[in-house]
């Protein structure tokens, strides 16, 4: 029977020929060949297996195929299979090789084995994660005792750093070999903390293999998993996982826990540390007292036999009977605590964190005045530390009421405050809408009064230009000429007369704004004043933006610019009945001397009587377009004023707002769960009764 070792390391061609023959294996298996084919029947499916073997070990991979490819015996052929897979895997025909690994059938589970640890090593080439994880955890399954397998796995999963992998194969390995080995990789992945993605519960099969097995295993494999848990979502879980772990073992009384009994100690302080609710861990504690006083001597059992006294006497019905009395024998005959110092000190230290997390350590630390802010252990005593964990409850049990009264005062004067400054914005709002108003009308006032000067005026001005219609005018070219005269005439008016009327008048307007605004910027004023001195600090400046009469200024600066340069307008040239007349008559009639004297008062009557209307309008209508363009723009420009005091006053009601709001919440918190408050002061007299048992041992010691 060929041994798989043989075809494992492709030597089963060694088997037939004679090693101490010198020739070369191809030369005498070739000559086998030969004289096998000279029998009437032969079989040289051996001697093809043993030629593809030397072909693949000297390289010569396609002849080796070739050998591999014809029929063979049938203990053969899954390994001729697997060694054309080996083959294709060397020429780099990754695709074909993983096809034929694929296509190998067989019942021998160390064949099964070689082609997982190829397809293995394949997948590697191909940078293929998914399918290398699946083939070796799949090698693993199927024999875990094959040479080198788990090995071969555990560096590969450390190797990616799929460490759920790695944790499962060693947990899986130390519950099947119960080798120290393994027990050394699985402590190592808990104490880098690649433990705590894992339920508790996980890991007690293989607690519990270990706790029979080896107890030293057995804690510092607890001790990794503690700490992994320690800041995971998992540690009520673990907590509560190993103490019912042990509460279901047989203990060995004569087994001295080396590392257990801190374990518990750490955590049944963090537990009374104020961070959770009695109701959260009340029932996890019974189990974890009773198994801390399990896990400790009679000689050093001191601290779990206090905090299970001290326990008993907050919460009477929680412990029962026999746990108490076995504490009161570990109390009795128990050491010194030598570090009931430091543990007052820690407690005190817990205190003052709690307190400055509530808003609470100035209060504190002037209650317990005078203070040291640090201690030396040569100089702080017991005593005195008892006093001042005791002074420090007193008064934090005292603030919970004086802290509800703040609330509720500080609620009252938020509201009273909000009113005021609702009542403040609804003024400067009221304010906003009235100066708007009076602002606007004041300006349409002046602008309409500057329109009807000029209504009245122009037309006034263009019909005294009558008197330039004389007995010698050259009448073929008068009406050119008193047209352009009338322009003139407009063009002065504007700038001698108009121009200081506008600036007049829009002076005016704007330094009446400006007081308008200052009335409003007082009202800001004083509003700041009182909303400062109430909140005692520079809170807000309500200011408003007088940038906008600027603004105005230089807009009415360029609107007055346009009444320097008026355009020319056709007065007297235009094709109406009155007009063509006259400037026919004109032609025609100029020259005969006799028809003059008609023609003045022709001229002149028209010059005198006609409708300047709509001249006036037209010369006035740009700058009347520019105004009414300001004046739409004023309520906004007004409101910009404004803004920004109604802006901060908004963003002041809503802080205070908020304020309240976390206020009440914060009452409704402390009035509805009152455990928030009470709890950690209710631990901490716990921890202050358990230093009060300890010091009365110390002192009789």
């Amino acid at each position: 029977m060929t041994t798989e070792n043989e075809l494992i390391k492709k030597s089963y061609y060694r088997r037939l020929i004679d090693v101490s023959n010198n020739e070369h294996p191809i030369k005498i298996l070739g000559e086998m060949y030969q004289e096998e084919m000279q029998k009437e029947q032969p079989d040289v499916s051996f001697i093809r297996f043993a030629q593809g073997e030397v072909y693949f070990l000297n390289n010569d991979f396609e002849a080796a195929i070739f050998k591999w490819q014809h029929p063979l015996d049938d203990e053969l052929f899954p390994w001729a299979q697997k060694n054309i897979a080996d083959a294709h895997m060397e020429l780099g025909l990754l695709d074909y090789a993983e096809n034929f690994y694929k296509e190998v059938e067989t019942d021998s589970v160390t064949l099964k084995s070689e082609v997982l640890l190829s397809l293995f090593s394949l997948y590697i080439q191909q940078n293929d994660l998914e399918k290398s994880v699946a083939t070796i955890k799949n090698a693993v399954e199927l024999n875990p005792d094959y040479e080198g397998v788990t090995e071969i796995a555990r560096r590969y999963f450390e190797e990616i750093q799929d460490w759920g992998n790695a944790v499962e194969l060693a947990v899986n390995e130390v519950i099947r070999t119960e080798s120290a080995v393994w027990i050394d990789v699985l402590q190592g992945y808990a104490n880098e903390g690649h433990t705590s993605n894992y339920e508790p519960h996980y890991f007690t099969e293989v607690l519990l293999e270990l706790f029979h097995l080896d107890k030293q295993s057995f804690e510092r494999l607890v001790e990794g998993l503690w700490n992994s848990y320690r800041d995971s979502a998992f540690y009520f879980e673990w907590l509560e996982e190993i103490n019912q772990l042990l509460l279901n073992v047989d203990w060995e009384p004569t087994y001295t826990w080396e590392k257990l009994p801190n374990l518990f100690q750490d955590a049944y302080f963090h537990l009374v540390s104020g961070k959770f609710f009695i109701r959260d861990i009340s029932n996890l504690i019974r189990d974890h007292l009773s198994n801390w006083l399990e896990l400790s001597s009679v000689s050093n059992g001191l601290v779990p036999a206090t905090a299970i006294l001290s326990w008993n006497e907050s919460f009477p019905s929680d412990l029962n009977a026999a746990l108490v009395l076995k504490a009161e024998h570990h109390y009795e005959n128990s050491d010194r605590n030598k570090d009931n110092v430091r543990d007052g000190l820690e407690l005190l230290n817990s205190i003052q964190a709690w307190a400055e997390k509530e808003g609470l350590l100035e209060g504190l630390n002037e209650s317990m005045s005078p203070l040291p802010r640090e201690y030396n252990l040569a100089e702080a005593s017991p005593s005195r530390i008892h006093d001042l964990i005791k002074d420090a409850l007193d008064y934090l049990l005292n603030q919970k009421l004086e802290m509800e009264d703040v609330i509720l005062q500080d609620i009252n004067w938020n509201g009273e405050m909000l009113k005021e400054l609702h009542d403040y914005q609804r003024q400067i709002s009221d304010q906003e809408e009235a100066k708007a108003e009076k602002i606007k009308n004041s300006f349409r006032e002046a602008k309409n009064k500057l329109m009807e000067s000029i209504e009245v005026q122009l037309p006034k001005l263009l019909q005294d230009c009558s008197s330039l219609v004389k007995e010698d005018s050259d009448y073929s070219k008068l009406l050119t000429l008193i047209n352009e005269e009338m322009n003139n005439r407009i063009a002065r008016y504007m700038k001698q007369n108009a121009l200081p009327e506008f600036k007049q008048a829009f002076d005016g307007w704007i330094e009446n704004c400006e007081m308008e605004f200052q009335e409003s910027q007082v009202l800001c004023t004083e509003f700041t004043e009182r909303i400062n001195e109430q909140f005692n600090e520079e809170k807000v400046v309500l200011a408003g933006d007088f940038k906008v009469l600027e603004d105005w200024q230089r807009d009415i600066e360029r609107i007055s610019r346009m009444l320097l340069r008026p355009e020319k307008i056709n007065i007297l040239l235009r094709n109406n009945p009155s007009q063509l007349f006259l400037k026919g008559a004109g032609k025609l009639l100029g020259p005969l001397a006799k028809n003059k004297d008609m023609l003045v008062n022709r001229y002149k009557d028209y010059i005198e009587n006609a409708d300047y209307k709509e001249v006036t309008q037209e010369t006035i209508k740009v700058l009347r377009q520019q105004l009414e363009l300001f004046e739409e723009s004023l309520e906004w420009d007004v409101e910009r004023f404004f803004k920004e005091p109604e802006e901060k006053l908004n963003n002041l009601i809503e802080e205070v707002q908020v304020n309240m709001e976390e206020q009440s919440n914060a009452l409704n918190q402390i009035q509805e769960n009152p455990e928030l408050y009470r709890d950690p002061l209710t631990l901490f007299e716990l921890r202050l009764r358990q230093y009060e048992l300890v010091n009365m041992i110390n002192a009789n010691r």
